[in-house]
């Protein structure tokens, strides 16, 4: 099912945004209402990359994206551990995550959508989880401990 004449509208001010921001990032299946993602490198603080995926819902923007980390697959934590090791040691609110999502973890973000937050805000979400999971595997500390100030979902 295509896009309504609206959501082409705001899709195109959302690509517009994330080409000046992240310009690496790139669309894949934009036509398509139901399989619509973005991807794109992040480099955090300490220089690590990390690959991204934004799932763009077919009611976007009435719907929050969903958020995973692609690569390094599978993502490790403290120990050099499976990201999915930790989620057995702290509650998944600690982490931040959500259920994985075509086998790769799920960031939480935003646990009250809503349709004036953009992708560009989301994908500064992932990077600030990413700064954190670097935290984690310097430490062994949740990724709550970090992220004081954003919710589980």
């Amino acid at each position: 099912m295509p896009w309504s004449p609206e959501q082409i509208k705001r899709l195109k001010m959302e690509r517009t945004i994330l080409q000046k921001y992240f310009p690496s990032f790139t669309w894949i299946d934009q036509k398509n209402n139901k399989n619509t993602k973005i991807e794109g490198d992040l480099k955090t603080s300490l220089g690590n990359i990390y690959k991204i995926r934004v799932y763009v819902p077919s009611d976007f923007p009435y719907s929050k994206p969903g958020l995973a980390v692609l690569y390094p697959y599978p993502l490790k934590g403290y120990n050099n551990r499976n990201i999915g090791y930790y989620q057995s040691l702290f509650n998944w609110s600690d982490m931040h995550l959500d259920k994985n999502r075509d086998g790769y973890p799920q960031i939480c973000h935003y646990r009250n959508w809503s349709p004036e937050i953009t992708l560009y805000k989301v994908i500064l979400k992932g990077r600030i989880w990413l700064e954190a999971l670097e935290g984690h595997k310097r430490t062994g500390q949740p990724i709550s401990h970090f992220l004081s100030e954003m919710k589980p979902n």
